[in-house]
């Protein structure tokens, strides 16, 4: 099917009104609103020269999804080297879990209204905002150390939850509003990579602080630790306010990331509303939404923090991030370079998740038949310890599986979609229910549910995740959301190069044909 795109051009030489045409569909719209669906309208910002090196623009959306992955490496990176060492890095995982349960209930309620939020105030603020609780959450840790305060850290938690519904919504939808369709899985990459990166510096911290500690050194990680995860956190706070802002993005093909005009926050709710009323068939996502997460309490607590040693569990977080760093470009080979339309993409990204579940949580069933709870730190096994390697792998390989589980289906809310009010209400979907189901861990964790059935309800819910999403991919998907210009012909026969329309004189129409890939 073809498409044809007719701007006017008026007195000043501006793009004032454009009309695309698909099969018998006529759509009139502004020059600024067909820029948001038609590829090559816009050119990206020229690189800067510095030596006869290439530098990319700060606008370029490439560098702006690398520093949305710095504002994860310093808030989000660090959260999870603090618990993925057990328990918070304290002697037992009680205080984890009950600040977490304060976490997620407030993250599950802030989730519903953080898309508005998002639209509401712009993406800077809500990074920024979202960076300072992960700080306050370390900060609480460092005094419980001293004070043995439980109330300043369920508070920590609390706020720490608030700031993450803020920084998710804004990191999740910018990311996928930022690539280019065909791009997608790359930035996304390129953003989870760094984030692990920062897991696996933040994981290097207290391996090195707590690598002569042995086995005698009452299972707690020390103050140093905390003040470090503390400064990164306020740090990675600060860049989310250096953005570029997000509504004058060009993307890599030529289109831009247009919001709209700004709304009340009320607004903003019901546009929320009437976008989920619009696309019920969002419930097939919900499975896989719900499994995200889930899955970490039995890993950090019931194998990592049950099995190994402080100086055990620090090597196993520094292995986790790696395995985090690599996964994302595996699956990026999938949902971005395979020869295929990408509903097939979608697919094979599908069976890939989907086989990689089953293969992990195998391997994972004989580790957790052997685990035995309730070990004293001498008991535990250290890396010197006979079988570390084997056991030290399969966390390798879970760091691994969250990784492409996240990544896909970051990718898969990003296929859905190019606008951004509707990938921010995909996104806070995804993150209400990966917090309802966190916290549903957690108090399982509490109420010592067995190993067993954490790790079951783990396999369970991974697994359903890629076979819920297919009628998804079949039937609601589209290859492409997007018009590509092909040819580009002025009315008087005059040529103009292909997506240009920039240089035409006063009164001048442009017929683009265009192919619908």
């Amino acid at each position: 099917m073809t498409a044809t795109l007719t701007s006017s051009i008026d007195a000043e030489g501006q793009k004032d009104a454009a009309m695309v045409v698909v099969g018998r569909d006529h759509i009139l719209m502004t020059h600024d609103e067909a820029t948001k669906v038609v590829k090559g309208s816009l050119e990206l910002p020229k690189p800067y020269h510095v030596l006869g090196l290439k530098i990319p623009a700060y606008s370029h959306p490439r560098v702006q999804a690398a520093m949305l992955g710095l504002v994860l490496l310093m808030t989000v990176g660090m959260y999870g080297v603090i618990m993925s060492l057990g328990g918070a890095g304290q002697e037992t995982a009680y205080l984890a879990d009950v600040s977490n349960i304060a976490l997620c209930a407030v993250f599950t309620v802030f989730c519903f209204v953080a898309p508005a939020l998002l639209m509401y105030f712009g993406l800077r603020p809500m990074l920024c905002f979202g960076g300072v609780g992960y700080a306050a959450f370390a900060a609480s840790l460092w005094c419980y150390n001293h004070t043995g305060n439980t109330g300043f850290v369920i508070f920590g938690g609390a706020w720490n939850g608030l700031s993450a519904a803020t920084l998710w919504q804004a990191v999740g939808t910018g990311v996928a509003a930022y690539a280019a369709e065909g791009l997608k899985g790359f930035y996304i990459s390129i953003m989870w990579s760094i984030l692990n990166v920062g897991a696996l510096i933040g994981a290097a911290i207290p391996l090195g602080q707590n690598w002569n500690a042995g086995d005698n050194n009452g299972s707690r990680v020390n103050d140093g630790t905390y003040i470090g995860f503390f400064v990164l956190m306020i740090c990675g706070s600060v860049i989310g306010l250096t953005l570029y802002p997000w509504q004058k993005m060009v993307r890599e093909d030529g289109s831009r990331v247009t919001l709209g005009d700004h709304k009340t926050l009320k607004q903003e709710l019901v546009s929320s509303y009437r976008v989920v009323m619009a696309h019920r068939w969002i419930v097939f996502f919900f499975p896989m939404s719900w499994a995200v997460n889930f899955y970490f309490i039995y890993q950090g607590n019931q194998y990592n923090g049950a099995v190994f040693t402080v100086r055990g569990r620090s090597l196993n977080a520094l292995l986790n991030g790696l395995g985090a760093i690599i996964a994302p470009w595996v699956l990026w080979l999938i949902t971005d370079k395979l020869p295929l339309q990408r509903r097939g993409r979608a697919l094979a990204g599908a069976i890939y998740v989907f086989v990689l579940v089953n293969a992990i949580w195998i391997g994972g069933y004989f580790a957790m038949r052997e685990t035995v709870m309730g070990l004293t730190e001498a008991e535990r096994m250290d890396v010197f310890s006979p079988g570390y390697a084997s056991h030290a792998f399969l966390y390798f390989m879970y760091g691994y599986l969250d990784a492409t589980y996240n990544c896909f289906s970051y990718w898969f809310i990003g296929a859905l979609s190019n606008e951004p009010t509707e990938i921010a209400v995909y996104a806070g979907i995804f993150r209400v229910l990966n917090s309802a189901s966190l916290l549903a861990a957690y108090a399982l964790n509490l109420d010592n549910y067995s190993k067993e059935f954490m790790f079951g309800c783990s396999w369970a819910f991974t697994a359903a995740g890629p076979v819920f999403v297919l009628p998804i991919i079949k039937y609601w998907m589209n290859d492409t959301n997007m018009v590509s210009a092909s040819e580009v012909d002025l009315i008087d026969g005059t040529a103009v190069e292909e997506g240009e329309v920039s240089d035409l004189k006063h009164g001048a129409e442009v017929s683009v044909t265009t192919e619908k890939s």
